[in-house]
């Protein structure tokens, strides 16, 4: 039975375990609340905090989407030690380590998921897509502002799995205010959509209301893939799906299968008609009834372990209640096919779909996400030196980008970062994720321009980036007008206009 508590003014739940105790303190903040220019920041707290406070694998901390958490197993005492250690670290963090600290967390990035920032853009929950340029600028007073914004009292949660709070534990946290959940956008136009991206897997993503039907359904997929991408079709080693719960009401669904280079067109295939099925009602209620069966031991069993309680801690951040095991299972049991059916129509309806390189989807009725703006800005025109095809245009709005039948314009007053390096290389990235790259060695003049973005982009926004080898600065070239591939300097065009693709 799960208690609640309050500790040191930080709301708790707690819970006896089979196990050895274990606890965690959770933060209403992960990289959807970045900005771009940010991007990393959370991640760099965390391992500042933590650096020093035990070596032996038991303590944890990890930077989510909208959360982050500290972590441990062991004895009491050590438990207590961990956490108090933590909350006395947020309020004078080291940063005599922070360059050290820097360097270990750069030499660990992230996984990025393309996904978000194709359907967010490059804000919020789109910021997890991109890397942490931001990490070499981040000061002590950046990360002494972000603790001081959000980790504090109350926008912390606790959870404990024992039979009572660790003795001599002390969350002497700051004062603040609860943090609302991110704000979720979106740039889609158009959904069910695709892009296409290298990578080696066909993914699908999709947002629904948070729900059990929704977790059922994503589970029953999970099977529906194995059973046809893997045993039948033999096309895809380990396709699989995640449901991610979110403070705002909402669930994202993940499908992933896998697929080597010559296979991938077929696991492409694969997967659209899975979607397709289940969405016209092709659903087993065989499964859907194994599916509730497991899922309720699957609660049963977290329930003895304790492993229901970091997501009750999760919840009272998002102000909802603790559920108890009897509620959750009487949730679950009461989904029906008709339920999974239901939601496998809207997630179809709201999906977005990774093809491989070269693929398309519009055979099947998806729309391609957009990968440019729609019109350029009005303003002063540059030139290309070789190639007049190419345009760099600067004017009261903002910056455009053009040739090639691209497109790319980043105004001023929505820039979402902006990248400098030495050379005069400049690449502005707007809310949509569309990027205006700007090379001085390709257009007339454009040493202006630079200037002016310079003066213009506040700096805040901006990120200095290493020096270039001098290969990488694109040189001009002039134009042929005989049908052939695209020259170096017209990919790079192309391929600057479009989407940053997470790269």
């Amino acid at each position: 039975m799960i208690k609640r508590l309050e500790v040191d003014g930080v709301p708790a739940v707690l819970a006896p375990t089979s196990g050895p105790i274990h606890a965690g303190l959770v933060f209403r903040v992960g990289t959807a609340d970045e900005p771009l220019a940010r991007r990393g920041l959370t991640r760099l707290v965390e391992h500042l905090v933590t650096d020093g406070l035990g070596t032996d694998g038991r303590q944890l901390g990890a930077t989510g989407t909208e959360h982050t958490y500290f972590h441990m197993q062991g004895p009491a005492a050590d438990v207590a030690e961990f956490l108090t250690g933590v909350c006395a670290a947020l309020r004078n963090p080291s940063t005599a380590r922070l360059a050290t600290v820097r360097q270990l967390v750069q030499g660990a990035p992230p996984d990025r998921d393309p996904l978000p920032m194709w359907r967010h853009g490059a804000r919020g929950f789109g910021v997890v897509s991109y890397p942490e340029w931001a990490l070499p600028g981040i000061t002590s007073d950046d990360v002494q502002e972000w603790i001081a914004r959000y980790f504090t009292r109350e926008n912390a949660a606790l959870w404990v799995a024992g039979e009572e709070i660790p003795e001599g534990l002390v969350l002497d946290l700051p004062s603040g205010e609860r943090r609302p959940a991110p704000t979720v956008t979106t740039e889609l136009p158009v959904t069910p959509a695709f892009f296409a991206r290298d990578g080696g897997t066909v993914a699908w993503d999709t947002v629904v209301r948070r729900e059990a039907r929704a977790a059922v359904f994503a589970t029953v997929l999970e099977r529906r893939m194995m059973s046809d991408l893997r045993r039948r079709d033999g096309i895809s080693y380990q396709p699989h799906t995640e449901y991610v719960p979110r403070a705002d009401g909402t669930a994202r669904i993940i499908a992933v299968a896998d697929a080597l280079p010559e296979k991938q067109e077929a696991a492409l295939g694969g997967l659209i008609d899975v979607l397709a099925a289940m969405r016209a009602g092709q659903i087993d209620p065989d499964e859907v009834a194994t599916v509730v069966k497991l899922t309720c031991e699957g609660l049963r069993d977290s329930e003895q372990r304790g492993a229901r309680l970091p997501g009750q801690a999760f919840n009272l951040l998002s102000g909802r209640e603790v559920q108890t095991l009897e509620e959750a299972l009487a949730e679950v049991r009461a989904v029906t096919v008709a339920d999974v059916t239901e939601v496998a129509a809207a997630a179809y309806d709201a999906g977005l779909l990774m093809t491989p390189p070269g693929s398309s989807a519009d055979w099947a009725g998806y729309t391609a996400a957009p990968e440019m703006s729609e019109a350029a800005l009005p303003g002063r025109v540059h030139r290309g030196r070789k190639d007049r095809g190419l345009r760099l245009i600067s004017g009261d709005e903002g910056i455009s980008v053009t040739g090639y039948g691209q497109i790319a314009s980043v105004r001023w007053d929505e820039c979402a970062l902006l990248l400098a390096w030495p050379d005069g290389g400049r690449r502005m990235i707007g809310p949509d994720a569309v990027t205006a790259r700007i090379e001085p060695t390709l257009y007339r003049g454009a040493d202006r321009v630079v200037r002016e973005i310079d003066a213009r982009i506040p700096a805040r926004l901006r990120i200095d980036m290493p020096p270039r080898d001098r290969a990488a600065i694109p040189q001009p070239e002039a134009p042929q007008h005989e049908p052939r591939p695209p020259n170096g300097v017209e990919r790079m065009v192309i391929r600057a206009i479009r989407r940053v693709r997470g790269r």
